[in-house]
């Protein structure tokens, strides 16, 4: 990290106590720590619809990090996500290389008990962008 860039914080809109991601400037190209994001609409609540409409806006959350970070789908590197029943994983791959297409990222899976709000999925992201 260079001395006189600092961090840079993208805010979460909705809750308050961490950001919804980090730029780390590293130069001529900087990494961006996505926090997870469950499938929650703006208000707030999980969307309905089921377990592909809640992984469709999980990804979309994601999107919205991401740009406001100065980011893009395109510039991840790596994902992690969380299922909360790992039967749902073809559903969730499927989602996934929609969204990433032939860009695919390094990943990783892991089943939990437990998510925020209820959820089903949650997913975080790592990214390189251009520098800060």
């Amino acid at each position: 990290m260079t001395d006189n860039v600092p961090l840079r914080r993208i805010h979460n809109e909705r809750d308050r106590g961490f950001s919804a991601a980090v730029v780390v400037p590293l130069g001529p190209k900087s990494l961006v720590f996505v926090s997870g994001e469950v499938g929650r609409d703006t208000s707030g609540f999980l969307v309905k619809g089921g377990f592909e409409a809640e992984v469709r806006q999980c990804f979309s959350n994601l999107q919205h990090a991401l740009q406001r970070a100065g980011s893009s789908f395109t510039d991840v590197v790596r994902i992690t996500a969380y299922l909360k029943n790992l039967d749902d994983y073809p559903i969730y791959a499927k989602v996934r290389n929609e969204v990433f297409g032939t860009d695919w990222p390094a990943s990783a899976t892991v089943g939990v008990s437990d998510l925020l709000l209820g959820a089903s999925i949650e997913v975080d992201a790592v990214a390189v962008a251009a520098g800060a």
